[in-house]
């Protein structure tokens, strides 16, 4: 047996070797930092020998996405910098902890009698304690290198960033002077074979360059993949229940509905809308990030010239369709000509040729657009930019600022593909928007024609204002603008302003007024989505719950918390708002509080629904729609009568339909002398039960109201099933009855 305090010491380091290695082990875990730093450094390379090869042409669209690349990867040898200091302290600290080990154990070892046990014992511990000491030197050699290599790889980055930078500001510079001869000297612009291995070069670097950045941000793919799938599957079951509806309407027999298939407000959507789902992904696709790889931008922009293409063939007319086919082909050969880094005598002649030709063909373009309303009609001043751009793309190439000329291009052709894009979206959106109104309404049993003119015009302001901003961005991006009208745009909304003793930016204000702008908008269509239009007047309109009114009232309140938080107010000022708001509310906002209060009690009381005819002040109608300060009804003539919510509470109000739709009604009948007044009756009571809109369970009333010397004077009483038809069945009851009584000799006067 070993002796007892030599035993726990050895136990004791035992244990503590294997906390080392496992320290070692997970503070100096680099496999990932290994796997993933040859990536980087390739990247770096690549980055290193496109920057060299410029020569006096700037790409500033490549320059652009390098600033980004460039960022993205300082940030993460940033980030394993700290990580591979801080591995490389704690090893050190672990090889501290082994020595001190070795320094504690040693003095009871040699005070110890030398045994077997002892020895055996002790041999185990040295081997555990030289494999701790094997793999905490493996370890640090292996942090150490890997920190030289990401030590070396930053300070690359941080040249190359310089790099960009110069090379940025050279093309600012070059933007008054010429990087090539003009056309007029020839002798002095280089051969077109010495560009075309830079040009192989590029695409090549562009595919690495590529990876990386699909590596980097997969998750800008998994919101386009959802975006997707949310929008197929959201038009894709408003067809299906559309469908359905249809199909149950024909095998009823009832009435059918304008079937929304056929209308002639849907262009471009489908029953399987795949065309259409892709279209939207790819037409917010650039503006996730505003500078990728080019490569990366030309794929995006590929797909959605497919996509829009098969689209337009099936929903465009001829002209419009192959003018665009023409736009898709420049796009194509001008990305290849001015691929060119260094242009060659013959390819500036054919870029100027070409600038020409796009010249042309804007011209016929917009020509087209002026005289036929086919797209959104921000696409014409897009298309005169296009004109514009061209033709100071084609006069910079002459006069050798072919960097010029390459953004002029650029920009031209992407923000002119990229704005018919946008208006099909546009269009789209609203032909989706047009499907949940009829999908709400057809499940709320509403067959009647559908007024979409008012939300459509609203809808189509909202879009084509959010499509305005996001082509501006593209198109500044473009330009290179875009960071400098973000630095200012952002200065000028974010300094701080006082007034007395509140402190306030614009930025809040703007998204103050915002906030409430697009809450008073939303909770005005809300209504939409469930089947409302604000001129239904249909007789086979069907009870809608008050519910809707809570949703307007919770869409306010939302909207005007999130409001006043976006202002940035603090908390006592808005006490001082409510403070001064109550004052006002004591001196002259009773009614309207008290209209408020009373909307609210009528959500939760329920004494009528939209539907329900109610009468009111002397006033009869069928309630239209319940607000938040006033409710509305519509006359038997039409009009509507707009009341206070106020007054609907504190009034004697008659629900004709609270609890059925059942009403008595009468019609007076005025009968010859010479009859028989009991076959009268009974004749009149069997063409009134004969009908089916009539309450067969209660017996009619046939009354004699007066007799005089001309006849008799009868009224019926009866009861109907739905009030709303009450004029058309008495009409209906009246001509029966005539040709019941003169069929069995009964005379009418």
């Amino acid at each position: 047996m070993l002796p007892d305090t030599l035993a726990q010491r050895i136990e004791r380091a035992y244990f503590t070797l294997s906390r080392i290695n496992g320290a070692a082990r997970r503070n100096a875990d680099t496999d990932d930092l290994s796997d993933d730093l040859p990536t980087v450094e390739e990247n770096l390379e690549t980055i290193r020998q496109n920057l060299e090869q410029y020569g006096n042409v700037v790409d500033v669209k490549q320059l652009q996405m390098y600033r980004v690349l460039l960022a993205d990867m300082q940030e993460k040898l940033g980030a394993w910098r700290a990580t591979l200091a801080d591995g490389s302290k704690q090893l050190t600290a672990t090889k501290g902890r082994l020595d001190t080990l070795a320094t504690e154990l040693s003095p009871t070892i040699a005070q110890t009698p030398a045994t077997a046990a002892i020895e055996r014992a002790l041999a185990r511990l040295r081997t555990k304690q030289d494999r701790a000491t094997a793999l905490l030197a493996r370890r640090h050699q292996t942090v150490t290198a890997l920190q030289t290599r990401v030590s070396a790889g930053f300070i690359l980055g941080l040249e190359l960033q310089d790099l960009v930078r110069e090379q940025m500001g050279r093309f600012n510079r070059r933007n008054s002077a010429a990087e090539l001869p003009p056309l007029w000297h020839p002798s002095r612009i280089v051969a077109d074979e010495e560009t075309s291995a830079l040009v192989r070069q590029s695409y090549a670097a562009q595919r690495s360059l590529v990876g990386y950045y699909f590596a980097e941000h997969w998750d800008y793919w998994v919101w386009m993949v959802l975006l997707a799938g949310g929008f197929f599957t959201w038009v894709f079951r408003s067809f299906r229940v559309l469908r359905q509806a249809a199909a149950t309407e024909a095998a009823t027999g009832a009435p059918a509905a304008p079937l929304v298939l056929t209308e002639h407000r849907l262009h471009y959507l489908r029953p399987v809308p795949v065309a259409a789902a892709l279209l939207v992904v790819f037409s917010l696709a650039p503006f996730f990030d505003l500078q990728p790889p080019a490569a990366y931008t030309d794929l995006l922009q590929l797909l959605l010239l497919l996509t829009l293409t098969a689209l337009g063939w099936r929903s465009w007319p001829r002209p419009l369709f192959w003018y665009w086919v023409a736009i898709v082909v420049a796009f194509f050969v001008l990305n290849i000509t001015y691929a060119q880094r260094a242009p060659g005598l013959g390819a500036r002649w054919a870029m100027l040729l070409l600038n020409a030709g796009a010249v042309a063909l804007g011209w016929r373009f917009w020509q087209y657009l002026r005289g036929h309303r086919v797209l959104a009609g921000f696409v014409k001043p897009v298309a005169l930019l296009f004109i514009g751009l061209n033709a100071l793309a084609l006069l910079a190439n002459a006069y050798g600022r072919v960097s010029l000329a390459k953004m002029f291009t650029t920009t031209a052709i992407f923000g002119l593909t990229q704005v018919v894009a946008l208006s099909a979206f546009v269009r789209i959106v609203t032909e989706a928007f047009y499907l949940q109104v009829q999908r709400s309404r057809t499940a709320g049993g509403l067959n009647g024609r559908l007024a979409f003119g008012k939300m459509e015009s609203g809808l189509r302001k909202g879009l084509t204002a959010m499509v305005s901003v996001l082509w501006l961005m593209l198109f500044t991006t473009n330009l290179n603008l875009y960071n400098l009208f973000y630095r200012l745009i952002g200065h000028v909304l974010t300094a701080p302003h006082k007034l007395g003793s509140t402190t306030f930016t614009l930025s809040s204000i703007l998204l103050f007024v915002g906030i409430i702008f697009l809450t008073i908008q939303l909770q005005k269509y809300a209504g939409y989505f469930f089947g409302e239009t604000d001129d239904e007047f249909s007789v086979e309109a069907d009870r809608k719950g008050s519910w809707m009114v809570a949703i307007r009232l919770a869409i306010l309140a939302v909207g005007l918390f999130l409001a006043t938080l976006a202002s940035g107010l603090p908390v006592d000022k808005i006490a001082i708002v409510l403070g001064a708001l109550g004052v006002g509310i004591g001196l002259g906002l009773q009614n309207i509080i008290n209209n408020l209060v009373s909307g609210v009690i009528l959500i939760f009381e329920r004494p009528f629904q939209v539907g329900d005819y109610i009468e009111v002040k002397g006033q009869t109608g069928r309630v239209k729609d319940i607000g938040i300060r006033a409710s509305k009804l519509i006359s038997q003539a039409g009009s509507e009568i707009i009341l206070p919510n106020g007054d609907l509470l504190s009034n004697h109000v008659i629900n004709w339909t609270l609890s059925n739709n059942h009403i008595r009604t009468e019609l007076a009948l005025n009968l010859g002398p010479e009859i028989d007044l009991d076959e009268a009756r009974r004749l009149i009571s069997e063409e009134i039960l004969k009908n089916p809109n009539t309450l067969h369970k209660v017996a009619p009333e046939i009354l004699l109201n007066n007799v005089t010397t001309t006849g008799y004077d009868l009224r019926a009483l009866f009861w109907i099933n739905n009030i709303r038809q009450e004029q058309a069945l008495k009409s209906e009851l009246l001509a029966g009855i005539y040709q019941r009584l003169t069929q069995a000799g009964i005379a009418m006067r």
